[in-house]
Order: structure tokens, then C-alpha cells, then sequence
């Protein structure tokens, strides 16, 4: 440890005025995944699930291998939450897998469709591993499926195609990967993905997913496990990460670990043990598994995000060193890239700024010849006095923003935990913060042992905070999180400490709410005694049926899932999906249960009466209607003859200046101006015939002249003409008989 800023780089800014959230200094790189499939006899046999676990409906000499529907789940893990109310996100529209190849390759579809979307960066790739032929591999007995490499549309409808095949010929995977029955081949798949990574992917996050059903492919051989360990070691010095998918081959037995791969995939242990590494876990329910994998890329877990790293002031000379990082942020919809048409591919349009000066057309440097002032007061022509125009360089900017402060997280005191912890007076999101050992040694047990004690005597710190060379000091609660550990020893929830963002006097608002309507019951004035209170006793019946917790886990943003899933489905030609809204409520449940409840308290409440007090307040404009002028009857006559000779072949703004002559809006698709038109016809009588005449042509207009529409294309994003059925909670004044 040293002083609170020595050596520090303090200009960890872009330079930028703008007082925004301090960007991520690390950002998640591309990530490369390369699926190893073992093909195994068992992998690819028929699932059979014999009813409540009798095996007596099988043939004899039949091996049934474990079911997609077993209870047993794989415990979660730092990279994979598995949830009780988890979706299926391996969705195929089809028959169930018939084996847990065909699972698995499933689930290598699913994971291509939402990362062409979300991740269109990232690589991956497919092996099955163990095969008699060897196909577009440099190892022996590996069938390269999918090279790694970056996901297309054409990559996607391969394996779509493979994966029918597989649907109409049930043993067309065990042709296609017929397993090798001699020497083991696992020591080429480790060779194989790490030549794939460092000639592919030399600089993303890879990982290898390992699914497998054989439990010793070594059969016994300790020189072959010794061998294999030390590649195992080279893979994980190389920063590769292996996520393994352990299940039983049959039934009756189980995935016995210690015969190879507790030993092989288990690394030693560290003293700063990577937390996204999984030790090995067998999973009875393959479905399971994968499921919650594919369930992972919606919520969009990736690595953790560095947003600062700063010197953390604890006293006079002392300082330590923590980072800072971002647990949440609001996913939004990656912005469209705009192409030049001109150009034979397509090519992106590349945007740059330059700045010239109007008078010599000279180009300009921003950083050297541009200053930027604040303006003091106003000008004023009839008294002939203008307003001053204060300038400032991006360094006094700078300097007044922070206060000529560095970035630092400066300690004020400490305060008991309870009452100063308010919810509501939390200016924005939080980061939690780490000790960091690249800048101060020390820092990780200086910061352990200030957790530690902040949890023992249940308080919270206070701090200014400034994270940026750019940003504004800002006062922060210091909030201790304890470790919480998964019963296999994984950490569930890291020890660290929240920095909450906390409001100055200026950014308090008073919400000026001097009265509130209020249906409580006061005392009886003669014998002081509390008035019965059934509304409140009514509404908390109510409440008492509405205590389930919100689990961000459970509810992925349906407009944004809406928006992949379309995209998805139009870049490889197939229907769209219909939306997929898990937040919308329960409205057949909450009828059956608390219905009678809600009426109760209807009819205990009178309908709901404005408060004269309050004064109503609108931030929208108010639109001035403006009087109608009269309607021109020769105007009107001419246009009315003129639609009932080339009813809907008139162009749009043809029809809409129509619809301003006879004082109708104008707003619509053509169809409906066709269509308003024909009614006001219709309404005043300009002749039966004609305007049966003309309604007639519109129609076929309608269908042969479909160029003439020059209004804006709905767009491929159409929702599915689908009717879906709605849910209403209905609430009558009398009760259920």
C-alpha cells in the first residue's frame, strides 16, 4: 500500500464533457465455443422412458438409456442458473429428440439462432469425437460437423436441414456417426480445439462444451490420464475454459467421476480460483442442462464488465486498490448498420466528423482550435447590452467538474446499518467494487478485513466517490454483501461491497402533496375507542395472495425477444413466432382465487372521486383545435366524380386532398382512405350506381394496382395474424351466487 494517489493514471477519461455513466474501460470480448460430442452407442440409441420406472416394457437385452424428463437437474453453477420455472428454450417444432445426440445437436441450433442475433461476432463450432469415419478433421475418427468459425444463415439452415433428417429417418444419426469401438481418440479433441482457437479465435473468451456419456474412455490406462491431465492444464493455462455435460448411459446406472474425469477436468486448487470454471457435475436430466445453458443466452450472462479502478482512500497515506464493475444495465436493441447501395457488396458506411470554418473552408482540430463557453445572461436590443460569453478549454472544464480532484473512492465514516438504508434516495444503479492487486499488495486483505468487520458490526460506509476524470464527485453508501456458497461449494453470491449512489440537496424534489384521500375510519370522538376498519381488512386478504417475489431470472424482456426471434425467423425463411410474454398476469388464476375478495372490496369502497385539493398539472402540449372552415360543395362534387371514374387507381395524395375537401382525416393506409371515402359517398347519396360502381373497382384496384400505394411499407417486422385469445378479469358489483 502507499499513498492515496501515487503513480495513479488519473486520466482514465476520453476526454468528453458529457457527465455520463463511466463507460467500461474492459469491454466483453467475442466469445468462441466449440462443442466436443462424444458418439457413443448409448448417445445414440433410442431414449426410452418406462412408466414409473419399470423397465419391464422393454425388450429383452434392451439398454433404455435416461429419459429428457427426469427430475434430477444439474445443480446451478456461476454460468448457468437453472430455475424451477425454466422455459424451453431448446424449442423444435417437431417430435421429441430420439436421442441425446439429436438433443444436443438441438440445442447447437437454438444457440446458433440467438447468437446470430444478439452475438453476431461470435465464432463456434461442432465436433463429434469418437466416429468410425473421419470427416473435415485433421484428427483421426472425429467428424468436424461445423467448423469454427462465425454464424451464418447458410450454417443455421444446414443444420436445420440435418436435424429434419434426423426427425423423418430415426437411425440416420447412428449411420451418419457411426462410433469407433478400438483405440480411444480423446487426447486428438483436445489438440484439435486448441488448434481451432489459436488459429480462429486466438484473442476471444473460448470455451469447450464437453457432452458425454462414457464415464472411462481411457479404459483404466493411468499413462493415458496422466497425458491427457497435461493437456487438460495447457488448455486452461492457453485461457481456454471447459464446461463439461455429464449423464449416466442407461437407466439403471450412474456417471461414475472417479474413474476419469474428477480427475482430468478438475484443476488444482488456486488461491484465486476462477469462478466461471464448473467443476465436474452429472446431470441425470440432459434436457435439463442444456436447457438452462440456452437459457443463459437470453439473460445475456457474460463476463463481468470493469467500469473504473480506482484508489480506494481509507486515511491519511494509506489507500488500496479496488475495481469497479457494472452488474446491471439495461439490454436495448443493437442499433441497424447502415450500407452503401452503390457499392457491389454492400459495404459498410464509415461516419466521420469534421469540423471547417465558414469563412476559409479550412479544416479545423477540435482539441486545439475549438473552446466552448457558457453564456451569462441575455441579450437585449432596446437597452443595447449583450450577454457574456464565458470560455473554457477542456481542461478547466474538466478541473471544475471534479472539483481538480482525481478519481478516487475517498472514506468518510460509518453509520449503523438500519435507517440509513433508504431505497428511494438511490440516484442511479449501483457497482459493486473488489479489491484489485495489480496497483497496491495488500489491497485483498485490507478490503477483507474492512468487509468483514462492516458485516460483524452491521453498518454501512459513506464515501465521495469520482470514477472518472470526467465525472462529478459523488457521495456513496457503502453496502457489505456476504458470501453465499451452493451446497457444492460453488459460490453463489460473491462478498464485495455495493456502492450506492446517493442524491446531493439539489437533486431532492419536493412532490408538493399538501392532502391525500384517506378511507380510514377515525376514532369514535365520544369514547376514544379505533373504529373497525373492514376496507383494510378486505385489502389485505388481498395482498396476502399477491406475496410472490420478482426474479428478474424468470421474465426475459418480451419486446426484445420478440425483436431477435423475428429477426431470426426472416433471415432463415421461417414463420414468426407469435410473442412471448411472461409478464403479463395470471388473470384465470387470480379470478379463481381471489375474485370474490376484490368484489368484497369493491362494494366496501365508494368509486374513486377526484380530490379538490389537488391541482392537475399536464407536461403535453395542448392542441388548439381550429374552427372548420365550410365545405366547398362544387370541390367536393368534382372530387366525388372524379373517385367514382378511377375509384382506388388514384394515387395517395390524390385521395387525401380529397379528404381534406370534404373535411374527413386523412390518416391511413390507402385501403382506408379508400375505404372513408366510399362511406362519405355512400352517407350523401352521390348516386347509388356509381358508388357501387366504384366500390367495385376499388376492389379490384386493390388487388391488381398494388404499386400505386406510396405510402411507407408495414416492414417485415408484421406480428403473426393470429388471434390470441384474451384473458379479461371481470368484476361485477354482486356476488358470486
Amino acid at each position: 500500500m502507499a499513498s492515496a494517489y501515487t503513480g495513479w493514471n488519473i486520466h482514465a477519461g476520453d476526454g468528453s464533457d458529457e457527465d455520463e455513466d463511466p463507460v467500461d474501460e474492459f469491454r466483453q470480448t467475442k466469445e468462441s465455443i466449440y462443442w466436443c460430442i462424444e458418439a457413443t452407442p448409448t448417445m445414440l440409441a433410442p431414449m426410452l422412458a418406462p412408466p414409473s420406472g419399470d423397465n419391464s416394457s422393454l425388450k429383452p437385452g434392451a439398454t433404455p438409456t435416461p429419459t429428457l424428463s427426469s427430475s434430477t437437474q444439474r445443480p446451478p453453477t456461476t454460468t448457468q442458473t437453472q430455475t424451477q420455472a425454466q422455459t424451453k428454450e431448446i424449442a423444435w417444432k417437431g417430435a421429441p429428440a430420439k436421442s441425446k445426440l439429436e438433443e444436443c445437436l438441438r440445442c447447437v441450433y437454438a444457440m446458433m439462432k440467438r447468437k446470430v442475433i444478439s452475438s453476431p461476432k461470435d465464432l463456434l463450432g461442432v465436433l463429434i469425437w469418437n466416429t468410425e469415419a473421419t470427416v473435415k478433421s485433421t484428427s483421426d475418427h472425429c467428424h468436424l460437423l461445423v467448423e469454427l468459425k462465425q454464424i451464418d444463415a447458410q450454417m443455421i439452415k444446414d443444420m436445420r436441414t440435418l436435424l429434419q433428417r434426423a426427425e423423418e429417418d430415426p437411425e440416420y444419426l447412428q449411420k451418419l456417426f457411426k462410433p469407433w469401438t478400438e483405440d480411444t481418440v480423446i487426447g486428438s479433441v483436445f489438440a484439435n480445439a486448441n488448434t481451432a482457437f489459436r488459429e480462429e479465435s486466438p484473442n476471444a473468451n473460448n470455451r469447450i462444451f464437453w457432452v458425454t456419456d462414457n464415464d472411462d474412455p481411457v479404459k483404466g490406462n493411468t499413462q493415458l490420464i496422466d497425458v491427457l491431465r497435461l493437456k487438460r492444464t495447457d488448455a486452461t493455462q492457453s485461457g481456454y475454459k471447459v464446461e463439461t455435460f455429464f449423464v449416466p448411459p442407461t437407466f439403471d446406472s450412474d456417471f461414475d467421476l472417479d474413474k476419469f474425469y474428477a480427475e482430468v477436468m478438475t484443476e488444482e486448487a488456486d488461491d484465486e480460483v476462477d469462478e466461471d470454471m464448473n467443476a465436474p457435475v452429472v446431470s441425470h436430466d440432459l434436457r435439463a442442462a442444456l436447457d438452462g445453458m440456452v437459457a443463459s443466452l437470453r439473460t445475456k450472462e457474460t463476463a463481468k464488465r470493469v467500469a473504473f479502478k480506482v484508489p480506494f482512500v481509507l486515511g491519511k497515506d494509506l489507500s488500496i486498490g479496488i475495481t469497479g464493475y457494472n452488474m446491471i444495465g439495461e439490454e436495448t436493441r443493437k442499433l441497424p448498420v447502415k450500407v452503401d447501395l452503390n457499392t457491389s457488396a454492400g459495404d459498410e458506411i464509415i461516419r466521420k466528423t469534421v469540423y471547417k470554418d465558414t469563412d476559409t473552408g479550412a479544416e479545423i482540430d477540435p482539441k486545439r482550435d475549438i473552446k466552448k463557453f457558457y453564456q451569462v445572461g441575455k441579450d437585449d436590443i432596446t437597452t443595447g447590452t449583450t450577454s457574456a460569453k464565458i470560455f473554457f478549454s477542456e481542461a478547466d472544464v474538466r478541473k471544475v467538474k471534479t472539483l481538480g480532484r482525481p478519481p478516487s473512492l475517498k472514506l468518510l465514516g460509518f453509520k449503523p446499518r438500519k435507517g440509513y438504508l433508504r431505497f428511494e434516495e438511490t440516484v442511479k444503479h449501483s457497482y459493486f467494487i473488489y479489491p484489485d492487486e495489480e496497483r497496491y499488495t495488500g489491497s485483498t486483505r485490507t478490503f477483507a478485513a474492512l468487509h468483514k468487520s462492516m458485516l460483524r458490526k452491521e453498518v454501512v460506509g459513506f464515501a465521495s466517490f469520482l470514477a472518472r476524470s470526467n465525472s462529478r464527485p459523488q457521495v456513496v453508501l457503502l453496502l457489505p454483501q456476504e458470501e453465499k456458497l451452493h451446497p457444492n461449494g460453488v459460490v453463489a453470491v460473491p462478498g464485495g461491497i455495493h456502492l450506492c449512489q446517493l442524491p446531493f440537496v439539489d437533486d431532492v424534489r419536493d412532490h408538493n402533496l399538501t392532502s391525500s384521500v384517506s378511507i380510514v375510519h377515525p376514532p369514535d370522538p365520544e369514547t376514544g375507542e379505533e373504529s373497525e376498519q373492514p376496507e383494510i381488512d378486505a385489502a389485505k386478504k388481498i395482498i396476502k395472495h399477491y406475496s410472490r417475489a420478482y426474479n428478474p431470472e424468470l421474465y426475459p424482456n418480451p419486446a426484445l425477444n420478440y425483436f431477435y426471434d423475428t429477426l431470426a425467423a426472416v433471415a432463415l425463411d421461417e414463420e414468426i413466432p407469435e410473442p412471448e410474454d411472461n409478464t403479463r398476469p395470471a388473470y384465470e388464476t387470480i379470478e379463481k382465487r381471489i375474485g370474490h375478495l376484490i368484489r368484497d372490496l369493491r362494494k366496501q369502497i365508494p368509486q374513486d372521486q377526484i380530490d379538490k385539493t389537488r391541482v392537475e398539472t399536464s407536461n403535453m402540449k395542448r392542441v388548439v383545435k381550429a374552427e372548420q372552415a365550410p365545405i366547398d360543395l362544387e370541390a367536393v362534387s368534382e372530387f366525388v366524380a372524379e373517385f367514382q371514374a378511377r375509384g382506388a387507381k388514384l394515387k395517395v395524395d390524390e385521395l387525401k386532398a380529397g379528404l381534406r375537401v370534404m373535411g374527413l382525416p386523412t390518416t391511413g393506409k390507402k385501403a382506408d382512405l379508400v375505404d372513408r371515402i366510399q362511406d362519405y359517398v355512400d352517407a350523401h347519396d352521390f348516386g347509388r350506381s356509381g358508388a357501387k360502381k366504384s366500390r367495385g373497382k376499388a376492389s379490384e384496384a386493390d388487388v391488381m394496382d398494388l404499386d400505386d400505394d406510396d405510402e411507407e411499407d408495414e416492414g417485415f417486422l408484421k406480428k403473426p395474424k393470429h388471434k390470441k385469445a384474451k384473458h379479461v378479469l371481470t368484476i361485477d358489483d354482486d356476488d358470486d351466487e
